[in-house]
């Protein structure tokens, strides 16, 4: 399956250079006395502030996907449901639903504008496994094994089932800016070095690489001509994943023709395994918890948060319940 859509909604910001300029370059004429000796404005309108923010529907995004589902019943009570979806989506205007949206480096300097922050959607998420089921077990009487128990014997070992749902899924887009040197008015992304992983040994601690990344040249510096200066593509890297299962098993007690009770035990994310945050995000739009998304820090690439702090813990609950 594919789509596609033009003429997106995206706020490039106003009122910013259309030039590649050195790091601390002032840019309003009128605030630039002793420090611009040419007293240039890089702004078009230099009596007004830089970076406002306006609306222009001037964005693209395209997406494909393929979905693929297995489901099986035996006769025997096993029943599963699995579903695989892969996707890609590309954009270079956010996700305003969800509060996403993409600092856009230089919006209004030729050759590169929104266009140039052309990268992988914020909710992009390129793999999800999910894999359900259940099955009744084949103990009891009537069944496979103990099929000619009575009375309170029967009452013990028949009637169990169980039930499971397993999530995988891939993670979100990161784009890694600049530690220092961004042209003025502008902002910078990082350049990945070659072929290394950008992905370090692990989380919480370590999961990003710092040498796969470096600092692009700075404006002005020899040599450093062109757009180079702005760095390389953004969404680099993918944010951590999520593992989740939840498993329950039931007991049924037929007690009389009319009368059935129910003992329920639940075990949500039975392996007790944590949904991280990206490196340098507190969630809910907190700022940086533990960690920091500049590579040049000792503590970039280091997670310092949970995506879900309330259901990440193992939660076990029980319940009975009488239908009559």
């Amino acid at each position: 399956m594919g789509c596609s859509a033009r003429q997106l909604e995206a706020f490039p910001g106003a009122n910013e250079p259309s030039k590649i300029l050195a790091p601390g370059t002032c840019l309003e004429a009128p605030t630039c006395v002793g420090t611009n000796p040419g007293n240039v404005s890089y702004v078009p309108f230099p009596d007004f502030g830089t970076g406002g923010s306006y609306a222009a529907t001037e964005g693209d995004s395209y997406c494909h996907s393929l979905q693929a589902s297995l489901e099986k019943h035996y006769a025997n009570g096993l029943a599963f449901l699995g579903t695989y979806t892969w996707s890609h989506c590309r954009s270079d205007s956010g996700d305003l639903l969800n509060g996403g949206s993409i600092g856009y480096r230089a919006p209004y300097v030729p050759g590169f504008g929104i266009q140039g922050d052309y990268g992988d959607c914020d909710f992009d998420i390129r793999s999800v496994f999910h894999f359900s089921g259940g099955y009744d077990l084949p103990i009891g009487k009537g069944k496979t094994y103990f099929s000619g128990v009575a009375g309170a014997a029967n009452q013990l070992v028949s009637g169990w089932s169980t039930q499971w749902i397993a999530t995988i899924e891939g993670g979100q887009p990161m784009t890694i800016g600049c530690p220092a040197g961004s042209p003025a008015g502008v902002g910078c992304d990082a350049n990945t070095v070659g072929s290394l992983n950008r992905h370090g040994s692990g989380a919480p601690d370590h999961f990003l690489n710092p040498l796969a990344f470096s600092q692009p040249c700075i404006a002005g510096a020899a040599g450093c001509t062109g757009l180079q200066a702005l760095g390389g593509p953004n969404s680099q890297v993918t944010g951590p994943g999520i593992g989740r299962l939840d498993f329950s098993l039931f007991k049924n007690f037929q007690l009389s023709e009319r009368y059935r009770m129910e003992f329920r035990s639940e075990f949500f994310n039975v392996l007790n395994h944590p949904t991280f945050n990206a490196p340098g995000f507190g969630g809910n739009g907190v700022v940086a918890i533990g960690g920091s998304t500049d590579f040049t820090n000792s503590n970039f690439g280091k997670i310092g948060s949970t995506r879900f702090p309330f259901n990440d813990p193992r939660q076990i609950q029980f319940a009975l319940k009488l239908y009559f």
